[in-house]
């Protein structure tokens, strides 16, 4: 059996997101399943230097019953999963203009910027079935 590696051809960001408390949690999830998903995928830096985009929205039925087994869990309400052939891609779309005009400001509609937390991941898969 060989060794696992990480890939060296991928690398991921993970965006924990708190919702903006301005809206309700079904505005949050229906704004960014419905609008942000298509507003940010329309965009030409996302066409050309992302290969993989998932959001994850969190269970707060499941949360709950977490909780009252005493299970702790992240303060966030989502995630958004980000894969690129490189972090330099990953910053190149970050720091592009239309994403700084178009993706931010709309992104300040649903979710607490300041509350958002950045993880840098180097990953191996093991199972994908």
């Amino acid at each position: 059996m060989s060794t696992p590696t990480l890939r060296a051809d991928r690398v991921r960001l993970l965006s924990l997101i708190k919702q903006n408390p301005s809206i309700s949690r079904e505005e949050f999830d229906r704004y960014w399943l419905e609008h942000h998903s298509q507003l940010f995928l329309s965009l030409d830096i996302v066409k050309r230097n992302i290969l993989k985009y998932e959001q994850l929205h969190v269970n707060q039925k499941t949360r709950k019953l977490f909780q009252s087994l005493g299970v702790a869990s992240i303060d966030c309400d989502g995630a958004a999963l980000f894969e690129a052939e490189s972090y330099e891609k990953i910053f190149e779309l970050i720091n592009d203009s239309q994403f700084q005009a178009i993706a931010i400001p709309d992104e300040e509609k649903f979710i607490d910027r300041s509350k958002t937390r950045m993880i840098p991941l180097d990953f191996v898969g093991f199972l994908d079935k």
